[in-house]
């Protein structure tokens, strides 16, 4: 009977703690095309093709002209393009991984879905970027975008967001902003949302 109960009270807190790492959101859509940064569909999906050649990645990362969204945009367009010339099935969302230079074109298995998983940045920081949080938030600091020199020579946008968010979470650490849950990331100028979400 100790036994069961420790079992039952083990996984209620295990759930818990679970849900406490766990946040979703709702992703923008670029084109009519749902885009996940940074997180994962909730829905069943197939990946269907890459939905960049390797040519069109360097392309896309030595464009310092385009804004984060208009590169969104020809992201989704390159992929159309492969779709058209048979390269890729046809298509109803993206999955871009930042960190990887890698864009999945995929299917969803039943009905186009905008709600996503966010992967979490660290154990406790999420990072919402062309998303909205689903739960309830309120902001405590709103930072102007600030990288490293390196960074923004670098010209990749995963190494000026690693930078910036390791920069905010050094901030806190050093007691210099408000304590935070989350950071939500405008893709238009990067600038920083600090929230905290409402229990």
């Amino acid at each position: 009977m100790k036994n069961l109960l420790f079992v039952l009270v083990s996984l209620i807190l295990l759930s818990f703690t679970s849900d406490n790492n766990e946040h979703f959101a709702t992703v923008e859509k670029v084109s009519d095309v749902p885009i996940f940064i940074f997180s994962k569909p909730i829905s069943e999906y197939e990946v269907v093709g890459k939905a960049m050649s390797f040519n069109d990645m360097i392309k896309m990362v030595t464009d310092g002209k385009s804004t984060v969204r208009q590169k969104a945009e020809k992201i989704v367009k390159t992929a159309r393009k492969r779709v058209k010339d048979e390269k890729i099935s046809n298509f109803n969302a993206l999955i871009i991984e930042l960190d990887k230079d890698k864009v999945h074109a995929i299917k969803f298995k039943s009905d186009v879905s905008t709600k996503a998983k966010i992967d979490n940045y660290d154990d406790n920081i999420a990072i919402f970027f062309f998303c909205e949080p689903d739960e309830e938030y309120e902001i405590v600091e709103q930072l102007e975008a600030d990288y490293s020199l390196r960074a923004a020579r670098s010209g990749m946008l995963f190494d000026k967001i690693r930078s910036m968010v390791d920069r905010t979470i050094k901030k806190q650490k050093d007691g210099e902003i408000k304590s935070f849950d989350a950071i939500i990331i405008s893709p238009d100028d990067l600038s920083e949302k600090l929230i905290i979400f409402k229990k």
